[in-house]
């Protein structure tokens, strides 16, 4: 997804003076006919800042394209969503998620949050709408690519066994990710430079956030705490030639290239039960998979999109 520099610019003529312009709206993008104007993409860019404190670190032209890209990729799963589901419905679900989302920035009680979100220009129903789109969203990529998933429990317990056999300890990594998916091996050569210097300039995990197109991009291209075991071989063996904060070289995926980064490591005493290693590598499979078409899904909407810089 490419952000037009002088909508960057537009909009941060409006970001820098938003107290002389506070009652100026300018429409910045559309998405097939829909708007985005300078107005929702602050509200966007306070809201990231909220989930996530690095973003303050950040300068204002990378937050902008950050934000630009956040706020297009939710229009697009927006309108796609439309055509197969209402919106409005699932309010048990997103109140649920509402209030894990408030526990996570550290609030026991929903009613500071809200107080919070109040005070930032916000409301329940930015937060809402968006955590339905997202819900929605992963709604629909199961049900169009359930029959789809090929999950081999044989292999997977068979290569568990192996690896949990040569294991003294087991070994753990807390892994971050940059999935893309270039058109041609042009791009990919001009996209893999411009990710690296990314990564160089503002670190792997604000890179990911402007670049990657997987599911875990809002998160900085967090995964989480991976057992070794729990990798394929090829992937073990990219990891275990990582240094901690370096990035690894392109990986070849069915959606396109990933790159890796190990943040922590550690060594766990414990002992395995393998009936519980074998369901979590299976739920870590079939979550893999499910991404894997949820990016290629969105890369197909995406281009059916009529995406338009004012």
């Amino acid at each position: 997804m490419r952000i037009c520099r002088v909508s960057i610019l537009i909009f941060l003529f409006f970001f820098i003076n938003i107290n002389v312009y506070a009652e100026k709206i300018s429409i910045i993008y559309t998405v097939d006919n829909v708007p985005i104007t300078n107005v929702e993409i602050n509200k966007e860019i306070t809201y990231l800042k909220l989930i996530n404190k690095d973003l303050n670190n950040m300068d204002d032209e990378s937050l902008v394209v950050y934000a630009s890209k956040s706020i297009i990729r939710e229009k697009i799963k927006e309108v796609e969503i439309s055509k197969y589901f209402k919106f409005g419905v699932n309010k048990d679900n997103v109140d649920q998620s509402l209030f894990g989302l408030a526990k996570s920035l550290g609030f026991d009680k929903i009613e500071e949050f809200y107080n919070l979100i109040d005070n930032l220009n916000l409301n329940k129903e930015f937060f809402s709408k968006k955590i339905e789109i997202e819900l929605l969203w992963n709604k629909l990529i199961f049900e169009k690519y359930k029959n789809n998933l090929s999950i081999d429990s044989n292999q997977i317990k068979k290569d568990l066994e192996k690896n949990i056999k040569e294991m003294e300890d087991i070994e753990e990594y807390k892994l971050f990710e940059i999935l893309y998916s270039p058109s041609s091996n042009e791009e990919l050569k001009e996209e893999t430079i411009k990710i690296l210097k990314s990564i160089d300039e503002i670190g792997f995990e604000n890179t990911a956030r402007i670049f990657s197109i997987s599911n875990t991009s809002a998160a900085g291209g967090e995964i989480g705490w991976i057992k070794k075991s729990q990798l394929s071989k090829d992937i073990i063996k990219v990891v275990d030639k990582l240094q901690i904060n370096s990035p690894s070289d392109p990986i070849n995926m069915p959606i396109g290239k990933l790159i890796l980064m190990i943040k922590e490591k550690r060594l766990v005493k414990e002992e395995i039960s393998l009936d519980e290693e074998l369901n979590k590598a299976i739920i870590l499979e079939r979550n893999k998979q499910l991404n894997q078409f949820s990016s290629m899904y969105f890369k197909k909407v995406e281009l059916n999109t009529s995406i338009n810089e004012k």
